[in-house]
């Protein structure tokens, strides 16, 4: 007999399906990040707690059967042994009802074999937690399915991860349902890291120029220096990654276009401090062309992280930036470009 018991309705709820053999640690920074604006609702096959999940007892407040994806946002399914519920019909109702109404679907490590199962991978790329042994035997569920070898990827309504990546995986669901600013999930990532002002980071930027000779530049502002600046587009050198890859990857990641790479690379020490944090990064800066080159006629082009617009890309050149009393970021960056 279920004891779930009611479950406030002013909010969304986003529910954790919980099993015999799951993992909580690997969503519970993704519940912690959603609590504030969203009911984090726990979920097990029969309404009970499971008592040998380690670590700290977690109430189940519905069964499965007491799912309705109808009151939802997004469904949460951690790693572990799903065996208990592979079999389980209930899960393939929620998450194949949950992925018609393109509700967000975010499984970790061994959880994307629930989806599989369910019949809602076909056609699409998931990341996963599997070892090519452990693949080889589950190979029937995950037919038509892209099995990817990513820490996370995001394809459409589903986000996957491999279980070292639960903290990205935690800011990106969590910059999807807006619960977390995607202009600062690399911050939000840092801080959870415990690097938030204590890493150098590696950068790869484009220096994208128009006839005009004017630069591609992300604006944005430091209300700690109540400042505005500029910088060129780029991200991030994932571990494994050539710089080359990484900006080419970024730029199609944060404006859906392609370039490629046009020059040598220079290579800038930066500094910093923003937003009252302090920051030092090694950028290496590229010198790019756009393939179609129609995108050099856009005046501004949206920038999107985390599946959300944040701002726009804009062409300036150094005189424009000057005259505005901005600043153009990283230092030295004028004498490369002129």
């Amino acid at each position: 007999m279920s004891h779930s018991k009611l479950i406030p309705m002013s909010r969304k709820q986003v529910v954790v399906l919980l099993y015999p053999g799951c993992i909580p640690f690997e969503v519970a920074l993704t519940a912690e990040l959603l609590s504030g604006q969203y009911d984090v609702v726990n979920a097990t096959p029969d309404g009970e707690d499971i008592p040998e999940l380690p670590g700290l007892r977690l109430k189940a407040e519905l069964s499965y059967s007491e799912v309705d994806v109808r009151k939802c946002a997004a469904i949460l399914v951690p790693g572990g042994d799903p065996k208990a519920v592979v079999e389980n019909r209930e899960t393939d109702r929620i998450l194949r009802e949950a992925d018609e109404a393109n509700l967000l679907l975010a499984a970790i490590c061994a959880g994307p074999l629930l989806l599989a199962k369910a019949g809602i991978l076909k056609g699409r790329t998931v990341a996963h937690g599997y070892q090519n042994a452990q693949l080889e035997f589950l190979e029937p569920y995950f037919v038509g399915a892209n099995l990817s070898d990513a820490l996370f990827h995001a394809d459409g309504n589903i986000l996957t991860a491999k279980p070292d990546a639960h903290i990205e995986f935690a800011v990106e669901i969590a910059c999807r349902l807006g619960a977390v600013d995607a202009s600062k999930s690399g911050r939000v990532k840092d801080y959870y890291r415990g690097l938030l002002g204590r890493k150098t980071r590696q950068l790869a930027l484009a220096i994208l120029k128009n006839r005009d000779g004017k630069l591609l530049l992300h604006k944005a502002y430091d209300s700690k220096k109540a400042e505005t600046f500029y910088r060129p587009l780029g991200g991030g050198i994932e571990f494994g990654e050539t710089g080359v890859n990484a900006v080419i990857r970024e730029i199609k990641e944060e404006l859906d276009l392609e370039i490629i790479v046009d020059g040598e690379v220079s290579i800038l020490e930066n500094i910093f401090e923003y937003e009252g944090v302090p920051g030092h990064e090694i950028v290496l800066l590229y010198p790019s062309k756009f393939v179609d080159p129609k995108c050099y006629a856009i005046k501004e082009l949206d920038i999107v992280e985390s599946g959300k617009i944040i701002s726009q890309a804009v062409w300036r050149s150094v005189q424009e930036i000057q005259s505005e009393g901005a600043k153009l970021y990283p230092l030295g960056i004028e004498k490369l470009v002129n």
